[in-house]
Protein backbone atom coordinates (compact mmCIF):
# COMPACT_ATOMS: atom_id res chain seq x y z
CA UNK A 1 0.00 0.00 0.00
CA UNK A 2 2.94 2.58 0.83
CA UNK A 3 1.37 3.95 3.77
CA UNK A 4 2.78 6.65 4.60
CA UNK A 5 1.01 7.11 8.16
CA UNK A 6 1.46 6.32 11.99
CA UNK A 7 -1.01 3.08 12.47
CA UNK A 8 -2.95 1.93 15.82
CA UNK A 9 -1.89 -0.65 16.67
CA UNK A 10 1.90 0.87 16.43
CA UNK A 11 3.91 -1.09 13.65
CA UNK A 12 1.44 -3.47 12.11
CA UNK A 13 2.43 -5.50 8.66
CA UNK A 14 0.25 -5.28 5.59
CA UNK A 15 0.20 -8.16 2.96
CA UNK A 16 2.96 -7.42 0.38
CA UNK A 17 1.30 -6.21 -2.99
CA UNK A 18 -2.11 -4.91 -1.99
CA UNK A 19 -3.33 -2.41 -4.40
CA UNK A 20 -3.52 0.95 -2.95
CA UNK A 21 -6.74 2.36 -1.28
CA UNK A 22 -7.41 5.94 -1.00
CA UNK A 23 -10.04 5.56 1.89
CA UNK A 24 -7.84 3.13 3.95
CA UNK A 25 -4.93 6.31 4.67
CA UNK A 26 -7.95 8.56 5.67
CA UNK A 27 -10.31 6.10 7.86
CA UNK A 28 -8.01 2.64 8.63
CA UNK A 29 -8.05 -0.48 6.14
CA UNK A 30 -11.33 -0.65 5.96
CA UNK A 31 -15.29 0.33 6.02
CA UNK A 32 -16.94 -1.34 2.90
CA UNK A 33 -20.20 -0.57 1.47
CA UNK A 34 -21.75 -4.06 1.06
CA UNK A 35 -21.59 -4.46 5.35
CA UNK A 36 -24.70 -4.33 6.69
CA UNK A 37 -25.98 -2.34 9.75
CA UNK A 38 -26.06 -5.63 11.92
CA UNK A 39 -22.38 -6.83 10.85
CA UNK A 40 -20.61 -3.80 12.04
CA UNK A 41 -21.89 -4.75 15.69
CA UNK A 42 -21.54 -8.23 14.95
CA UNK A 43 -18.18 -8.32 14.02
CA UNK A 44 -17.21 -5.68 16.98
CA UNK A 45 -18.41 -8.47 19.33
CA UNK A 46 -16.99 -11.11 17.28
CA UNK A 47 -13.12 -10.01 18.04
CA UNK A 48 -14.52 -9.63 21.98
CA UNK A 49 -15.86 -13.02 22.81
CA UNK A 50 -13.43 -14.74 20.66
CA UNK A 51 -9.92 -15.66 22.05
CA UNK A 52 -6.23 -15.73 20.58
CA UNK A 53 -3.28 -17.66 22.51
CA UNK A 54 -0.88 -17.48 20.19
CA UNK A 55 1.69 -15.37 19.42
CA UNK A 56 3.07 -12.49 21.47
CA UNK A 57 -0.43 -10.60 22.36
CA UNK A 58 -2.89 -13.89 23.60
CA UNK A 59 -6.50 -12.75 24.06
CA UNK A 60 -8.81 -14.34 26.26
CA UNK A 61 -12.58 -15.39 25.30
CA UNK A 62 -14.73 -11.85 26.55
CA UNK A 63 -12.11 -9.95 26.85
CA UNK A 64 -10.43 -6.94 24.78
CA UNK A 65 -7.03 -7.17 23.46
CA UNK A 66 -4.11 -5.06 25.19
CA UNK A 67 -5.09 -1.32 24.10
CA UNK A 68 -0.58 -1.03 24.31
CA UNK A 69 -0.11 -4.21 22.32
CA UNK A 70 2.14 -3.41 19.36
CA UNK A 71 2.38 -5.52 16.00
CA UNK A 72 -0.40 -7.17 14.24
CA UNK A 73 -3.84 -8.55 16.75
CA UNK A 74 -5.35 -11.70 16.04
CA UNK A 75 -8.62 -13.62 16.97
CA UNK A 76 -9.58 -17.39 16.49
CA UNK A 77 -13.05 -17.78 16.00
CA UNK A 78 -15.31 -21.09 15.53
CA UNK A 79 -17.65 -21.07 12.36
CA UNK A 80 -19.97 -23.67 14.38
CA UNK A 81 -21.26 -24.62 10.70
CA UNK A 82 -23.65 -27.21 11.91
CA UNK A 83 -25.38 -24.75 14.32
CA UNK A 84 -25.73 -22.32 11.28
CA UNK A 85 -26.71 -25.31 9.02
CA UNK A 86 -29.60 -26.16 11.67
CA UNK A 87 -30.61 -22.45 11.42
CA UNK A 88 -30.36 -21.08 8.03
CA UNK A 89 -30.18 -24.07 5.44
CA UNK A 90 -33.82 -25.56 5.11
CA UNK A 91 -35.17 -22.26 5.59
CA UNK A 92 -32.57 -20.68 2.89
CA UNK A 93 -34.67 -18.97 -0.13
CA UNK A 94 -31.37 -18.99 -2.07
CA UNK A 95 -31.37 -22.59 -4.03
CA UNK A 96 -27.68 -22.75 -4.41
CA UNK A 97 -26.94 -25.54 -1.87
CA UNK A 98 -24.71 -28.44 -2.22
CA UNK A 99 -25.10 -31.73 -2.16
CA UNK A 100 -22.91 -32.67 1.07
CA UNK A 101 -24.35 -29.56 3.21
CA UNK A 102 -27.96 -31.34 2.60
CA UNK A 103 -26.50 -34.66 3.54
CA UNK A 104 -25.25 -33.03 6.56
CA UNK A 105 -28.44 -31.07 7.52
CA UNK A 106 -30.37 -34.61 7.42
CA UNK A 107 -27.45 -36.51 9.59
CA UNK A 108 -27.67 -33.53 11.52
CA UNK A 109 -31.78 -33.61 12.07
CA UNK A 110 -31.17 -37.43 12.52
CA UNK A 111 -28.60 -37.01 15.48
CA UNK A 112 -30.79 -34.39 17.41
CA UNK A 113 -33.97 -36.44 16.75
CA UNK A 114 -32.32 -39.35 19.25
CA UNK A 115 -31.48 -37.11 21.22
CA UNK A 116 -35.33 -36.28 22.32
CA UNK A 117 -36.71 -38.80 24.48
CA UNK A 118 -40.00 -39.70 26.15
CA UNK A 119 -42.30 -38.04 22.56
CA UNK A 120 -43.35 -39.84 19.77
CA UNK A 121 -41.52 -38.92 15.92
CA UNK A 122 -44.13 -36.55 15.03
CA UNK A 123 -43.66 -34.46 18.68
CA UNK A 124 -39.80 -34.71 17.93
CA UNK A 125 -40.25 -33.23 14.43
CA UNK A 126 -42.21 -30.85 15.63
CA UNK A 127 -39.87 -29.59 18.90
CA UNK A 128 -36.89 -29.56 16.48
CA UNK A 129 -39.09 -27.42 14.15
CA UNK A 130 -40.14 -24.85 17.27
CA UNK A 131 -35.97 -24.57 18.02
CA UNK A 132 -35.29 -23.52 14.31
CA UNK A 133 -38.39 -21.13 14.27
CA UNK A 134 -37.31 -19.61 17.48
CA UNK A 135 -33.58 -19.08 16.55
CA UNK A 136 -34.29 -17.74 13.29
CA UNK A 137 -36.77 -15.47 14.72
CA UNK A 138 -33.60 -13.32 15.40
CA UNK A 139 -31.99 -13.59 11.99
CA UNK A 140 -31.33 -10.31 10.89
CA UNK A 141 -29.15 -10.45 7.76
CA UNK A 142 -31.11 -12.58 5.37
CA UNK A 143 -31.24 -10.55 2.03
CA UNK A 144 -30.63 -12.73 -1.00
CA UNK A 145 -27.68 -14.81 0.19
CA UNK A 146 -26.98 -18.21 0.97
CA UNK A 147 -27.72 -19.89 3.93
CA UNK A 148 -23.95 -19.66 5.01
CA UNK A 149 -23.41 -16.00 4.46
CA UNK A 150 -26.54 -15.07 7.17
CA UNK A 151 -26.89 -13.77 10.23
CA UNK A 152 -28.31 -13.17 13.60
CA UNK A 153 -28.80 -10.94 16.31
CA UNK A 154 -25.87 -11.49 18.33
CA UNK A 155 -27.38 -12.63 21.81
CA UNK A 156 -25.21 -15.00 22.63
CA UNK A 157 -21.54 -15.78 21.77
CA UNK A 158 -22.41 -18.91 20.35
CA UNK A 159 -24.61 -17.61 17.65
CA UNK A 160 -21.67 -14.81 16.93
CA UNK A 161 -21.19 -16.24 13.15
CA UNK A 162 -18.08 -15.19 11.59
CA UNK A 163 -18.25 -14.89 7.90
CA UNK A 164 -18.55 -18.12 5.54
CA UNK A 165 -18.40 -17.99 2.38
CA UNK A 166 -20.20 -21.32 0.18
CA UNK A 167 -16.59 -22.06 -1.92
CA UNK A 168 -18.86 -23.80 -4.06
CA UNK A 169 -16.34 -25.42 -6.82
CA UNK A 170 -14.16 -26.74 -3.62
CA UNK A 171 -17.70 -28.09 -1.91
CA UNK A 172 -18.95 -29.99 -5.00
CA UNK A 173 -16.15 -31.98 -5.50
CA UNK A 174 -16.45 -33.41 -1.44
CA UNK A 175 -18.50 -36.67 -1.41
CA UNK A 176 -20.67 -37.28 1.50
CA UNK A 177 -19.56 -41.92 1.19
CA UNK A 178 -16.24 -40.76 0.50
CA UNK A 179 -15.00 -38.67 3.67
CA UNK A 180 -18.15 -39.26 6.15
CA UNK A 181 -15.80 -41.72 7.87
CA UNK A 182 -12.68 -40.44 6.94
CA UNK A 183 -10.66 -39.02 10.15
CA UNK A 184 -8.61 -36.78 8.49
CA UNK A 185 -11.19 -35.81 5.58
CA UNK A 186 -14.28 -35.55 7.36
CA UNK A 187 -14.23 -31.82 8.96
CA UNK A 188 -13.98 -30.88 5.22
CA UNK A 189 -17.71 -30.76 5.49
CA UNK A 190 -17.89 -28.07 8.14
CA UNK A 191 -14.29 -26.69 7.44
CA UNK A 192 -14.08 -26.15 3.69
CA UNK A 193 -15.86 -22.76 3.25
CA UNK A 194 -14.05 -19.39 2.64
CA UNK A 195 -13.86 -17.67 5.96
CA UNK A 196 -11.54 -14.84 5.15
CA UNK A 197 -13.01 -13.15 2.40
CA UNK A 198 -14.41 -10.05 4.11
CA UNK A 199 -16.95 -9.51 1.64
CA UNK A 200 -19.55 -8.86 4.54
CA UNK A 201 -18.07 -8.72 7.45
CA UNK A 202 -15.36 -6.88 5.66
CA UNK A 203 -13.63 -4.62 8.60
CA UNK A 204 -15.75 -2.69 9.19
CA UNK A 205 -16.87 -3.57 13.02
CA UNK A 206 -12.75 -4.28 12.99
CA UNK A 207 -12.34 -0.39 12.96
CA UNK A 208 -14.85 -0.04 15.26
CA UNK A 209 -13.23 -2.46 17.69
CA UNK A 210 -9.95 -1.10 16.95
CA UNK A 211 -11.13 2.76 18.03
CA UNK A 212 -12.94 1.61 20.98
CA UNK A 213 -9.38 -0.38 21.71
CA UNK A 214 -7.51 3.08 21.65
CA UNK A 215 -9.92 4.81 23.49
CA UNK A 216 -9.38 2.15 26.73
CA UNK A 217 -5.74 2.84 26.80
CA UNK A 218 -4.38 4.06 29.73
CA UNK A 219 -8.06 3.03 31.51
CA UNK A 220 -7.70 -0.44 33.06
CA UNK A 221 -10.65 0.86 34.84
CA UNK A 222 -13.28 1.02 31.68
CA UNK A 223 -11.58 -1.97 29.78
CA UNK A 224 -12.52 -3.94 33.24
CA UNK A 225 -15.95 -2.26 33.66
CA UNK A 226 -16.75 -2.43 29.88
CA UNK A 227 -15.67 -6.42 29.68
CA UNK A 228 -17.98 -6.93 32.69
CA UNK A 229 -21.16 -5.13 30.52
CA UNK A 230 -20.57 -7.02 27.66
CA UNK A 231 -20.18 -10.43 29.64
CA UNK A 232 -23.33 -9.48 31.62
CA UNK A 233 -25.16 -8.85 28.31
CA UNK A 234 -23.85 -11.81 26.12
CA UNK A 235 -23.35 -14.56 28.96
CA UNK A 236 -26.01 -13.97 31.41
CA UNK A 237 -28.48 -12.29 29.64
CA UNK A 238 -27.73 -14.72 26.89
CA UNK A 239 -27.82 -17.99 28.60
CA UNK A 240 -30.45 -19.60 27.51
CA UNK A 241 -29.93 -18.93 23.80
CA UNK A 242 -26.71 -20.06 24.34
CA UNK A 243 -28.15 -23.28 25.92
CA UNK A 244 -29.99 -23.98 22.49
CA UNK A 245 -27.36 -23.45 20.26
CA UNK A 246 -24.54 -25.64 22.48
CA UNK A 247 -27.22 -28.43 22.59
CA UNK A 248 -27.24 -28.38 18.38
CA UNK A 249 -23.27 -27.58 17.58
CA UNK A 250 -22.42 -30.19 20.37
CA UNK A 251 -24.74 -33.12 19.08
CA UNK A 252 -23.47 -32.28 15.85
CA UNK A 253 -19.86 -32.14 16.77
CA UNK A 254 -20.30 -35.59 18.59
CA UNK A 255 -21.96 -37.21 15.97
CA UNK A 256 -19.43 -36.47 13.09
CA UNK A 257 -16.73 -37.60 15.84
CA UNK A 258 -14.38 -34.32 15.62
CA UNK A 259 -11.65 -34.61 18.08
CA UNK A 260 -11.64 -30.46 18.38
CA UNK A 261 -13.37 -27.59 17.15
CA UNK A 262 -12.99 -26.69 13.56
CA UNK A 263 -11.16 -22.83 13.94
CA UNK A 264 -9.90 -20.06 11.84
CA UNK A 265 -7.51 -17.47 12.83
CA UNK A 266 -7.83 -14.24 11.31
CA UNK A 267 -5.83 -11.23 11.48
CA UNK A 268 -7.06 -7.87 12.35
CA UNK A 269 -5.66 -4.72 10.06
CA UNK A 270 -5.35 -1.00 11.51
CA UNK A 271 -6.21 2.75 12.04
CA UNK A 272 -4.63 6.05 11.22
CA UNK A 273 -3.38 6.86 14.74
CA UNK A 274 -5.15 10.25 14.83
CA UNK A 275 -7.82 9.42 12.95
CA UNK A 276 -10.62 9.17 15.78
CA UNK A 277 -8.18 9.65 18.75
CA UNK A 278 -9.95 12.86 19.97
CA UNK A 279 -12.89 11.25 20.16
CA UNK A 280 -12.07 7.56 21.42
CA UNK A 281 -12.89 7.95 25.27
CA UNK A 282 -15.95 9.58 24.37
CA UNK A 283 -17.04 6.41 22.30
CA UNK A 284 -15.77 4.04 25.18
CA UNK A 285 -17.85 6.43 27.82
CA UNK A 286 -21.03 6.38 25.69
CA UNK A 287 -20.72 2.61 25.38
CA UNK A 288 -20.42 2.47 29.38
CA UNK A 289 -23.51 4.47 29.91
CA UNK A 290 -25.99 2.41 26.89
CA UNK A 291 -24.69 -0.91 28.55
CA UNK A 292 -25.33 -0.04 32.17
CA UNK A 293 -28.42 0.42 31.53
CA UNK A 294 -31.10 -2.47 32.46
CA UNK A 295 -33.35 -3.23 29.71
CA UNK A 296 -34.77 -5.97 27.55
CA UNK A 297 -31.43 -7.66 25.91
CA UNK A 298 -32.95 -8.08 22.75
CA UNK A 299 -34.31 -4.72 22.68
CA UNK A 300 -30.76 -3.34 23.77
CA UNK A 301 -28.74 -5.40 21.30
CA UNK A 302 -31.10 -3.91 18.38
CA UNK A 303 -30.58 -0.33 19.84
CA UNK A 304 -27.06 -1.15 20.53
CA UNK A 305 -26.52 -2.05 16.77
CA UNK A 306 -28.09 1.51 15.81
CA UNK A 307 -25.78 3.08 18.32
CA UNK A 308 -22.58 1.49 16.84
CA UNK A 309 -23.45 2.78 13.35
CA UNK A 310 -24.20 6.56 14.52
CA UNK A 311 -20.88 6.55 16.46
CA UNK A 312 -19.40 5.27 12.94
CA UNK A 313 -20.31 7.96 11.32
CA UNK A 314 -18.73 10.55 13.61
CA UNK A 315 -15.81 8.12 12.94
CA UNK A 316 -15.87 8.79 9.51
CA UNK A 317 -16.82 12.46 9.91
CA UNK A 318 -14.17 12.96 12.42
CA UNK A 319 -11.37 11.38 10.60
CA UNK A 320 -12.60 13.57 7.15
CA UNK A 321 -11.84 16.87 8.90
CA UNK A 322 -9.00 15.77 11.06
CA UNK A 323 -7.16 14.57 7.28
CA UNK A 324 -8.19 17.94 6.48
CA UNK A 325 -6.82 19.52 9.46
CA UNK A 326 -10.46 21.29 9.85
CA UNK A 327 -12.59 21.95 12.41
CA UNK A 328 -15.49 19.24 11.90
CA UNK A 329 -18.56 20.17 10.14
CA UNK A 330 -21.71 20.19 12.29
CA UNK A 331 -25.12 17.97 12.17
CA UNK A 332 -27.58 20.68 11.67
CA UNK A 333 -31.03 18.80 12.21
CA UNK A 334 -34.69 19.03 11.31
CA UNK A 335 -36.40 18.26 14.07
CA UNK A 336 -39.47 19.73 12.08
CA UNK A 337 -39.79 18.63 8.63
CA UNK A 338 -42.00 21.05 7.30
CA UNK A 339 -41.47 22.28 4.01
CA UNK A 340 -40.39 25.72 3.18
CA UNK A 341 -38.88 26.12 6.77
CA UNK A 342 -36.14 27.97 7.48
CA UNK A 343 -34.11 25.56 9.26
CA UNK A 344 -34.81 22.57 6.97
CA UNK A 345 -32.75 24.93 4.08
CA UNK A 346 -29.92 25.40 6.83
CA UNK A 347 -29.71 21.61 7.42
CA UNK A 348 -29.87 20.73 4.09
CA UNK A 349 -26.45 23.15 3.76
CA UNK A 350 -24.68 21.99 6.35
CA UNK A 351 -25.51 17.79 5.01
CA UNK A 352 -24.11 19.59 1.85
CA UNK A 353 -21.08 20.72 3.45
CA UNK A 354 -20.16 17.77 5.47
CA UNK A 355 -20.56 15.73 1.88
CA UNK A 356 -18.05 18.33 0.87
CA UNK A 357 -15.20 17.79 3.37
CA UNK A 358 -15.42 14.08 2.35
CA UNK A 359 -14.54 14.70 -1.68
CA UNK A 360 -12.00 17.19 -0.67
CA UNK A 361 -10.15 14.96 1.68
CA UNK A 362 -10.50 12.33 -0.81
CA UNK A 363 -9.06 14.91 -3.71
CA UNK A 364 -6.84 15.73 -1.38
CA UNK A 365 -5.10 12.29 -1.01
CA UNK A 366 -4.99 11.56 -4.40
CA UNK A 367 -3.38 14.65 -5.92
CA UNK A 368 -0.09 12.81 -6.88
CA UNK A 369 -2.24 9.59 -8.32
CA UNK A 370 -1.95 9.80 -12.55
CA UNK A 371 -4.81 10.86 -13.83
CA UNK A 372 -5.46 7.59 -16.17
CA UNK A 373 -6.40 5.81 -12.18
CA UNK A 374 -7.52 9.15 -10.74
CA UNK A 375 -11.02 8.48 -11.37
CA UNK A 376 -11.32 4.73 -10.81
CA UNK A 377 -10.02 5.70 -7.44
CA UNK A 378 -12.27 8.13 -6.38
CA UNK A 379 -15.09 6.28 -6.97
CA UNK A 380 -13.77 3.26 -4.83
CA UNK A 381 -12.85 5.22 -2.54
CA UNK A 382 -16.21 7.57 -2.40
CA UNK A 383 -18.22 4.56 -2.52
CA UNK A 384 -16.33 3.08 0.67
CA UNK A 385 -16.64 6.23 2.61
CA UNK A 386 -19.05 9.05 2.35
CA UNK A 387 -21.54 6.51 0.65
CA UNK A 388 -21.31 4.19 3.59
CA UNK A 389 -22.09 7.34 5.42
CA UNK A 390 -25.28 8.42 3.54
CA UNK A 391 -26.13 5.19 3.06
CA UNK A 392 -26.66 4.16 6.92
CA UNK A 393 -27.53 7.43 7.67
CA UNK A 394 -30.79 7.01 5.62
CA UNK A 395 -31.23 3.89 7.11
CA UNK A 396 -31.17 4.85 10.36
CA UNK A 397 -33.29 7.54 9.53
CA UNK A 398 -30.77 10.51 10.81
CA UNK A 399 -30.41 11.36 7.24
CA UNK A 400 -33.31 11.96 5.63
CA UNK A 401 -35.55 11.53 2.85
CA UNK A 402 -34.56 8.70 1.71
CA UNK A 403 -35.06 9.64 -1.91
CA UNK A 404 -35.44 13.51 -3.58
CA UNK A 405 -34.25 16.99 -2.58
CA UNK A 406 -33.15 18.83 0.48
CA UNK A 407 -31.15 15.84 1.93
CA UNK A 408 -30.27 17.04 5.34
CA UNK A 409 -30.01 15.57 9.03
CA UNK A 410 -32.66 14.91 11.41
CA UNK A 411 -33.24 12.61 14.73
CA UNK A 412 -35.29 9.20 15.00
CA UNK A 413 -36.71 8.28 17.51
CA UNK A 414 -34.10 5.11 18.40
CA UNK A 415 -31.19 7.64 17.77
CA UNK A 416 -32.65 9.60 20.24
CA UNK A 417 -32.56 7.15 22.76
CA UNK A 418 -29.29 6.18 21.95
CA UNK A 419 -28.22 9.43 22.82
CA UNK A 420 -29.98 9.93 25.83
CA UNK A 421 -29.15 6.54 27.18
CA UNK A 422 -25.10 6.89 26.49
CA UNK A 423 -24.46 10.70 27.10
CA UNK A 424 -26.72 10.29 30.68
CA UNK A 425 -25.81 7.57 33.08
CA UNK A 426 -28.32 5.61 34.49
CA UNK A 427 -30.83 7.50 36.87
CA UNK A 428 -29.16 11.07 36.40
CA UNK A 429 -30.42 13.78 34.28
CA UNK A 430 -29.62 17.28 33.09
CA UNK A 431 -31.86 20.22 32.12
CA UNK A 432 -32.53 20.33 27.69
CA UNK A 433 -29.99 23.26 27.55
CA UNK A 434 -27.53 21.29 29.15
CA UNK A 435 -28.18 18.18 26.87
CA UNK A 436 -28.29 20.40 23.82
CA UNK A 437 -24.57 21.23 24.19
CA UNK A 438 -24.13 17.94 25.32
CA UNK A 439 -24.91 17.16 22.02
CA UNK A 440 -22.94 19.68 20.44
CA UNK A 441 -19.74 18.99 22.71
CA UNK A 442 -19.94 15.18 21.37
CA UNK A 443 -21.04 15.18 18.03
CA UNK A 444 -21.32 18.65 17.18
CA UNK A 445 -25.23 18.24 16.69
CA UNK A 446 -26.97 21.65 16.26
CA UNK A 447 -30.74 22.01 17.52
CA UNK A 448 -31.22 25.20 19.05
CA UNK A 449 -30.54 28.93 18.54
CA UNK A 450 -27.23 28.31 21.25
CA UNK A 451 -25.48 25.99 19.38
CA UNK A 452 -26.30 27.51 16.02
CA UNK A 453 -24.99 31.13 17.04
CA UNK A 454 -21.84 28.77 17.87
CA UNK A 455 -21.63 28.13 14.00
CA UNK A 456 -22.46 31.34 13.07
CA UNK A 457 -19.71 32.86 15.38
CA UNK A 458 -20.41 34.18 19.19
CA UNK A 459 -19.66 37.66 17.70
CA UNK A 460 -22.41 37.58 15.50
CA UNK A 461 -25.97 38.19 16.30
CA UNK A 462 -28.94 35.83 14.84
CA UNK A 463 -32.23 37.76 13.59
CA UNK A 464 -35.35 37.55 15.10
CA UNK A 465 -36.88 35.03 12.72
CA UNK A 466 -34.07 33.00 12.32
CA UNK A 467 -33.50 32.36 16.30
CA UNK A 468 -37.18 31.90 16.51
CA UNK A 469 -37.09 29.00 13.96
CA UNK A 470 -34.72 27.35 15.65
CA UNK A 471 -36.22 27.60 19.22
CA UNK A 472 -39.04 26.05 17.64
CA UNK A 473 -37.10 23.55 16.44
CA UNK A 474 -35.45 22.88 20.07
CA UNK A 475 -39.55 22.63 20.87
CA UNK A 476 -40.31 19.85 18.26
CA UNK A 477 -36.82 17.91 19.83
CA UNK A 478 -38.28 18.19 23.46
CA UNK A 479 -41.93 16.91 21.88
CA UNK A 480 -40.06 14.50 20.97
CA UNK A 481 -38.10 13.61 24.20
CA UNK A 482 -41.39 13.49 25.79
CA UNK A 483 -43.01 11.08 24.07
CA UNK A 484 -39.80 8.36 24.71
CA UNK A 485 -40.67 8.89 28.00
CA UNK A 486 -36.93 11.11 28.61
CA UNK A 487 -38.63 14.53 29.52
CA UNK A 488 -39.95 15.37 32.41
CA UNK A 489 -41.65 19.31 33.12
CA UNK A 490 -40.71 20.63 36.51
CA UNK A 491 -41.97 23.96 35.40
CA UNK A 492 -43.67 26.06 32.82
CA UNK A 493 -39.66 27.29 32.06
CA UNK A 494 -37.67 24.27 32.98
CA UNK A 495 -37.21 20.13 32.14
CA UNK A 496 -34.65 17.75 32.36
CA UNK A 497 -33.92 15.17 30.25
CA UNK A 498 -33.80 11.85 32.69
CA UNK A 499 -32.41 8.48 31.88
CA UNK A 500 -35.17 6.61 33.72
CA UNK A 501 -32.95 2.88 33.39
CA UNK A 502 -31.88 1.18 36.69
CA UNK A 503 -27.82 0.94 36.68
CA UNK A 504 -26.61 -2.82 35.72
CA UNK A 505 -22.74 -3.30 36.69
CA UNK A 506 -22.55 -6.44 34.80
CA UNK A 507 -20.68 -9.70 36.14
CA UNK A 508 -17.42 -10.61 36.02
CA UNK A 509 -16.79 -14.53 34.90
Amino acid sequence: MGLEIRTYPLDVMLPRGDKRAIAAEIYGNRFHADQTLYEYLIEFLLIFVSEDTEGKNPKKSLRFHDPDAVGNLYYTVQPRMGLKRFIFFDKSKKNDSVSIDKKAYDEMMIALTKKIEGCEDDEKVAILESLQDLLHGYAVVLKKRTWCAQAMLPLCPEVIFCEAMPAKNKRNELKWDEIRYDEKEKVKIDSAFDFDKRNFLARGGELYYLHILQGLQGHPEKKEQLERLLQEQLVEEGKKISQIANFIQNTWETTMGYSDHPTKRLGISFIPENAYKDISVDSVDELINFMSCRMHPVKKIELLSKGVMIQIMRMLSVATTNYLRQIRECWIMDMNGSDGSIVKKIASTSFGNVQGTFTTAIGKNMKDTDSDERLKLIRKARKDSFDIFKSKGKELHCIIPLSGPYERFSLPEDCIRFLVLSLIPPQKKMTVDMFLEKLYEKYRIVIGPAQYKKVCGEDKDMNFSLSNSFRENANAFQDFLKATGFLRELSDATSIVVNPYEELEGVEL
